[in-house]
């Protein structure tokens, strides 16, 4: 049975992220925020609940700029699917609900349907919603809306259009295939994470002066030295042996069980981190294997202590979404990317990213898991390549980067057009 490992919290909610108004907007269903007598410039994240991915990425930023300007900013995240009124709330739930059931069952062949709804359901439902989005925008009265999301620019230019001009930064969390929802001729300045993505925001028609290649938003744990690896593996009651995680983002991965299922019958001498996730039912499913394994498994829900495990750990097994990709890089994490099921248009770019700069191995079915384990573990200079391959692509201080950004924005007024 799973060891509870200390820092683990509940699943994410819907709730917005917590800045200096935390108090304020508690209880916040119509986005209404009530500026104090000494009003601090206030930062506005725009995301959406479709994977985890986007508000990660807001919960880094938001951390970083208050850690880095304490007491500077106000800050509050908010789902486009709340600023679009009702019918277009129903919508964006119907999306994002599918899209995560898709992630949770492995049914990732349906991105294309839930994505072709998604854009003609936009383009067709604004006009109904557009005013919901122009007061959204005068209740956040932003100094700074900073999109994390593709898709959203339309509604929020045109509302701009109306109540005026609010300073914008858009952060692509995609890695290497960038969809033409990320950009907008009205963007200031558009933050990439890889080479690879300038060039497909370029393509797009974006101005190069405007595109800045950070890298992407990391939890700050993500910058921070690491403890040596037997001390993590001490505190995670994990044994001194080959350890392999397995992530396949917030909402489980069923090649999770699978995987496990195949290394315990292959008799491999290494030990499973199972992070399941918000998926409770694999969850209980891993801690049933773990109770019988004969290899050390250890099952975990959703926890907070990502980069840990990743430090305490010498390889990942996941799938290719890019922040897991570039969480491992920032812990130097060689990865086999699991690209057996359908890949998602978006995510198609970081198989190639990975095989061709040889941070990982790229597995197109099941049956090729076990002979690339076995080939690292018996050539350990394979592994030692693709870990010094990590270190040199890796960016570790894309938060701290982008936060710095942001305060020079709001300290010198918007950028020029």
């Amino acid at each position: 049975m799973a060891t509870p490992i200390k820092g683990e919290s509940a699943p994410m909610t819907n709730q917005p992220l917590t800045g200096s108004l935390a108090h304020q907007q508690a209880a916040r269903p119509d986005l209404q925020l009530v500026p104090s007598a000494t009003r601090r410039p206030r930062v506005a994240f725009v995301v959406c609940d479709a994977g985890g991915g986007h508000r990660s990425a807001a919960r880094a930023l938001t951390d970083t700029l208050h850690q880095s300007y304490p007491e500077c900013f106000d800050t509050v995240t908010v789902a486009i699917e709340d600023m679009i009124g009702p019918i277009g709330k129903q919508f964006g739930n119907l999306y994002s609900g599918s899209y995560n059931l898709a992630l949770q069952g492995g049914h990732y062949w349906l991105e294309p349907v839930i994505f072709g709804v998604l854009t003609a359901s936009r383009k067709s439902l604004q006009p109904f919603g557009i005013h919901h989005v122009r007061d959204s925008v005068r209740k956040l009265d932003a100094d700074l809306i900073v999109t994390l999301i593709h898709g959203a620019h339309d509604a929020l230019f045109e509302a701009m259009r109306v109540v005026g001009k609010v300073p914008n930064l858009t952060v692509v969390t995609d890695s290497v295939s960038i969809r033409p929802a990320w950009v907008h001729p009205a963007c200031e300045q558009v933050v990439v994470s890889t080479p690879e993505a300038r060039t497909a925001v370029e393509n797009l028609g974006i101005d190069p002066s405007r595109i800045l290649l950070i890298g992407h938003p990391l939890d700050p744990a993500f910058s921070q030295p690491t403890r040596p690896v037997a001390e993590l593996r001490r505190r995670y009651f994990l044994q001194d042996r080959f350890t392999i995680m397995m992530m396949m983002g917030g909402t489980g991965g069923r090649n999770i069980y699978r995987f496990s299922q195949a290394l315990i019958r292959a008799g491999l001498p290494v030990q499973i981190i199972a992070c399941c996730g918000n998926d409770q039912g694999l969850l209980r499913r891993m801690q049933a294997l773990a109770a019988e394994s004969s290899l050390p498994i250890k099952p975990l829900g959703y926890t907070t202590e990502i980069s840990n495990l990743m430090a305490a750990s010498d390889l990942l097994v996941t799938k290719p979404g890019p922040g897991t990709i570039m969480e491992a890089m920032a812990r130097d994490l060689p990865m086999i990317l699991d690209d057996s099921n359908y890949t998602m248009w978006q995510e198609k770019g970081n198989v190639d990213y990975v095989r061709e700069n040889n941070l990982g191995r790229v597995i197109g079915h099941t049956r090729e898991f076990i002979p690339a384990v076995r080939l690292l573990l018996e050539q350990p200079g394979l592994h030692a390549d693709m870990k010094a391959a990590v270190v040199s692509n890796k960016r570790i201080d894309a938060s701290a980067q982008i936060a710095a950004l942001i305060h020079q924005r709001l300290k010198s007024g918007p950028a020029s057009d």
